[in-house]
Parts: structure tokens; C-alpha cells; sequence
């Protein structure tokens, strides 16, 4: 595969949201981070449509996103990656599901093992499941640096680096649109144990939600 190229270029936002502009700081970042957690940990449900967008030191690709929540069941459809055409990944409470383009499934237990086994790339999925929402995972040490408005711009955790780069305003949350975590070490490849440079890039285009 070639490097890529303009890497998640220009990205169009739905009707209903508005990227958030500078404002001017607010009094107590911290107090306002503890209100924005309470807010967002109940959120459970949601639909996001986004690109997705993987690198390492010799390879990297591309993809659009759809990732569904619904409590603890999760399915995330890539469309383009590796030549593969569509990949469907599927996370509830019996385990995890791979479905390709042929029709062809694998399962495991958990979703992030499963996508690495198969395509031998490491996406973060146990963690993304919340830092999309810009939320540090439960039960897992994080440092993190807050904006002027409380919102999260740098999260460390599980060995991973999280920058949020822009935010959206959907009804009364400001979520994130654009973010780019990367890790160092830990063997990003399967077939290239020297490889320990993995980065990924994600554009939220939409959220939608049944409430908010």
C-alpha cells in the first residue's frame, strides 16, 4: 500500500451541528470538565458517520466509518480498508463478530482482538468506545489536559495518545469531530514485529442520537 495522501481531507458536517468556534475561556475548566462527564457517561446510544484512517510506519489506509451504539451492543461497518472492500465488526455481550465483503466470519470474544487477529492491525476499540464521546475509559489510569472550556484536548491512557483536535456543538454537547491518537511501541503489525508506530485518525462527519 502507498502512504497516504491528504489524509482525511476536507470534511462536511451535517445539517443540525455547528463546529464550535473559539470562545472565550470559562471560570473553572475543571468544575465545567466534572459537569461534561456526568452529561456525556449516560449517552449509550448513538450513531456516528466519519472516516476513519490508519498509518503505521510502512503501510496505512483509509475508510469511511458507520458505528452504531446501542448500550453495550456495538457495530461498526468500514468500508474500503485493505483492499477488502466492507468489513463489519459486531461487539455485544456474547462476544465479537468479523464479517467481510464474501460473507466470510470469524468470532472472538472481544472486538479489538478480533480485527487485530484477522488484518493484523491494532485499532483501539476498547478505549474508542469512549474517547469518541471525549471521555477517558472507566477503570483504566489517564492523564489528560482540559481546554478553556472543559473539554478534553489531550488524554493518555492504556498506552495511547489522544488528541482532540476540533469539536462539534449537537444540541447541548459539544463532541468531538476530529481526533488522532497514536501509539508508540507494542508492535502496531503483526507481520512486522519492527514496526512500532501505529496512528489513527478519525473525522466524525455526524452524531445522532434517539435523545438528547
Amino acid at each position: 500500500m502507498r502512504r497516504i495522501v491528504g489524509l482525511l481531507g476536507l470534511v462536511v458536517f451535517a445539517a443540525g451541528c455547528a463546529i464550535v468556534p473559539s470562545l472565550p475561556p470559562v471560570d473553572d475548566p475543571v468544575a465545567t470538565w466534572l459537569s461534561r462527564q456526568a452529561e456525556l457517561k449516560p449517552v449509550t446510544t448513538w450513531k456516528i458517520r466519519g472516516r476513519v484512517a490508519m498509518r503505521s510506519a510502512k503501510e496505512g489506509w483509509q475508510a469511511s466509518m458507520n458505528w452504531e451504539r446501542a448500550g453495550d451492543r456495538h457495530r461498526i461497518d468500514i468500508t474500503g480498508p485493505l483492499g477488502r472492500g466492507h468489513l463489519r465488526l459486531v461487539q455485544d455481550s456474547r462476544g465479537a463478530e468479523l464479517r467481510d465483503a464474501d460473507n466470510r466470519s470469524w468470532r472472538a470474544k472481544n472486538a479489538e482482538q478480533l480485527l487485530y487477529r484477522k488484518t493484523g492491525w491494532r485499532m483501539p476499540l476498547d478505549g474508542m468506545y469512549y474517547w469518541v464521546l471525549g471521555l477517558p475509559a472507566p477503570g483504566a489510569a489517564a492523564n489528560h489536559e482540559l481546554d478553556g472550556q472543559g473539554r478534553l484536548s489531550k488524554l493518555v491512557q492504556s498506552g495511547w495518545e489522544i488528541q482532540y483536535l476540533e469539536y462539534t456543538r449537537y444540541g447541548s454537547l459539544d463532541l468531538p469531530s476530529k481526533m488522532f491518537i497514536k501509539r508508540q511501541g507494542g508492535g502496531a503489525k503483526i507481520n512486522d514485529p519492527n514496526n512500532s508506530l501505529l496512528e489513527v485518525r478519525l473525522a466524525i462527519e455526524s452524531w445522532a442520537f434517539d435523545k438528547l
